[in-house]
């Protein structure tokens, strides 16, 4: 991944960027090339998960810190937002979407700071979704596999988000996607096409 220059122009007013999806959409291939081209802070849910939990997103140990896990980058988001950063999150929030006081919350995290929320969606045929997942050989994907109806039930990867947000299908190329991201970000009305196809 190229670096950006430390230079760069931070956005004015900063967003709050939430790439979501659920394991193997490829929301994290998009969040990072995003990066090359929009200066934001990077938030990684399973960079933050793996330092507690490595391997595993189902078991008691997980289970039990998920949530304070979530909470953490949402105080790391607030504060950099405060402060001018734009933020970029890369996490699923598919089984939060389904939480109308999560939705209130991610939406307030972002007003307060007078920040402005936008929302990408990754989906991809379930067909393929297993093909990556397969592909990648992680650890914390065996339950996903060994479980595959119940993962896709607990997280529909097109689950109803119930605030504005962009729809992309990772399908398509990569190059087309990034573009249609950025114009999204950087957009100057806040919100979006709520369920703009991809």
């Amino acid at each position: 991944m190229k670096k950006r220059p430390k230079a760069a122009t931070l956005l004015s007013p900063p967003r709050l960027i939430l790439v979501m999806g659920v394991a193997g959409s490829g929301k994290s291939a998009l969040a990072r090339a995003i990066l090359e081209q929009i200066p934001a802070v990077y938030l990684d849910n399973n960079f933050l998960a793996d330092a507690f939990s490595p391997g595993s997103r189902t078991d008691e140990s997980y289970l039990a810190l998920r949530d304070n896990l979530y909470a953490a980058l949402y105080r790391i988001s607030g504060e950099n937002l405060r402060i001018g950063n734009s933020v970029l999150l890369d996490a699923p929030h598919i089984r939060q979407a389904q939480d109308p006081e999560w939705c209130r919350l991610i939406q307030d995290l972002a007003a307060e700071a007078g920040a402005w929320l936008r929302a990408i969606r990754c989906y991809c045929r379930e067909e393929l979704l297993r093909q990556r997942l397969e592909a990648r050989g992680e650890e914390r994907d065996r339950w996903k596999l060994e479980n595959w109806h119940a993962f896709l039930t607990e997280q529909p990867p097109r689950t109803p988000i119930p605030f504005p947000h962009l729809d992309l299908d990772t399908e398509q190329p990569l190059k087309t996607n990034v573009a249609r991201a950025v114009s999204y970000i950087l957009r100057g009305e806040k919100g979006g096409d709520e369920g703009m196809k991809g």
